[in-house]
């Protein structure tokens, strides 16, 4: 009896087991490591803090305006500084002041949508396209719950550096989401 060609498949069956269990535990390392990742930078609870208070600043103003403009073609408005028809003609101070709140917040996007953004999330038409091609925003929304619950949701994506500074390119760039509802 050949006992080297035993040894061989021997170590060639335990190498094989061994890759399988590496294998195995690589990936569940991945998927935790993604959703820790997620925790992290999915409502924090700094940023839900930033995005509570941005909407009680923006419910002082013209945000009925927004939300009735809100329908089955319309489904979501973006929020961005120097919008006319939040602050109107008479909040020119407060449009810079909004402006200054976005670059101090780091701000990327804010959009006011219905609370259940599930035909967001279906890309199936053609007002939502612009939203679907940013795949970290829709991977959010994708998280979120879309009970029959009314009203609407503030949904803020900020953009910053792991230290806390503004983006200077994407590659060094961290996106953070929040959300909190509007209304009733």
């Amino acid at each position: 009896m050949n006992k080297k060609g035993f040894v061989f498949v021997e170590t060639i069956v335990v190498t094989a087991i061994l890759l399988a269990s590496l294998v195995l535990v690589y990936s569940a390392f991945v998927a935790s490591n993604n959703q820790e990742t997620r925790r992290l930078r999915y409502d924090d609870m700094n940023k839900l803090y930033e995005t509570y208070y941005l909407k009680q600043y923006l419910e002082s103003f013209e945000l009925d305006t927004l939300k009735a403009r809100i329908n089955e073609t319309t489904l979501y408005q973006n929020i961005y500084p120097g919008q006319s028809d939040l602050f109107g003609a008479a909040y020119n101070g407060e449009k810079l002041f909004f402006e200054r709140l976005w670059n101090d917040l780091h701000i990327q996007t804010m959009i006011l949508t219905t609370y259940d953004v599930s035909k967001i999330t279906a890309c199936d038409s053609a007002a939502t396209m612009s939203l679907c091609s940013d795949n970290n925003l829709m991977t959010y929304l994708r998280t979120l719950d879309n009970d029959s619950d009314t009203g609407y949701r503030l949904i803020v994506e900020f953009a910053s550096q792991l230290s806390g500074e503004p983006c200077t390119s994407t590659a060094n760039c961290f996106y953070y989401y929040a959300n909190v509802k509007v209304g009733a």
